[in-house]
């Protein structure tokens, strides 16, 4: 058990609850979208633009882009299932699409990352275009954020942005995010985003996916995980689906926020 009387040098709890709640929001989204109803951001938030995705020949929401104030949060939403998360995330790696060098990331969160159709834009290209007309100075902070397969996706998100634009300023908070590349990916994206943390309940799966080498037994692929991480821990190992949950960590952060305590 380790505890500390503040939290480390740069970990907002409160911007970290706020990121929590509005990835869980992308939830809402895409349930709003499946029932055909009407979704609208909290209080206090404007909707700049939704990011859609292409699944088996379907258009649908991925997250969103919204702005409050002076900020900017690009939110990326995981998958409602963990058996498909396993099987979309297709752990073979592939050279990762917009850097130069030889960062190589797992080939389904690059995929989804990039892929458009006729019908709708890639979400990467969606959030370019979107930047393109965010004129540097223009607002106070960018945030990007995601759970599970959607932290995969923020963490593409950040490194494609503050490689590849003017906006160098972005941040990342991720919740139960997996591992998304290789060494030298960690490596670029360590030495590029300034502030990143990886919110991680010691009890969940997810994080430990892909293994550091897969296939185990072969180890064709390495695997590492982006810095920094600030464990949390909730439930009993037992229960994957409640350890995983955006409510189960925004509930901890609530409790960590008032404890001002971390367990590990």
């Amino acid at each position: 058990m380790v505890a500390y009387n503040n939290f480390p040098t740069n970990f907002d709890i409160n911007r970290a609850l706020e990121l929590a709640n509005l990835s869980n929001e992308a939830y809402a989204q895409y349930k709003a979208w499946q029932n055909k109803q009407n979704w609208k951001l909290p209080n206090g938030y404007a909707l700049e633009s939704s990011l859609d995705a292409v699944y088996e020949k379907d258009n649908m929401p991925l997250g969103f882009i919204a702005s409050k104030l002076q900020d900017i949060y690009i939110v990326w939403r995981g998958t409602q299932d963990i058996e498909e998360w396993i099987e979309d995330a297709k752990f073979d790696q592939i050279k990762c699409s917009f850097l130069n060098n030889s960062e190589k990331v797992a080939q389904g969160f690059d995929q989804m990352y990039v892929t458009g159709d006729a019908k709708v834009d890639s979400p990467q290209k969606i959030v370019m275009d979107y930047l393109v007309k965010l004129a540097a100075g223009s607002y106070k902070n960018l945030w990007i954020t995601g759970h599970s397969l959607g932290g995969a996706l923020a963490i593409l998100n950040a490194c494609d942005i503050v490689a590849n634009t003017i906006h160098t300023d972005a941040s990342i908070y991720s919740f139960a995010a997996p591992r998304v590349g290789d060494a030298n990916f960690a490596t670029t994206f360590d030495n590029t985003v300034g502030i990143s943390w990886r919110v991680v309940n010691s009890n969940d799966e997810i994080p430990r996916l892909p293994p550091d080498y897969c296939p185990p037994i072969l180890h064709t692929f390495h695997y590492e995980h982006v810095n920094r991480s600030f464990p949390i821990t909730f439930g009993n190992s037992w229960n994957l689906v409640k350890d995983h949950s955006i409510e189960g960590y925004i509930s901890q952060l609530e409790q960590l926020k008032t404890s001002n305590q971390v367990t590990t």
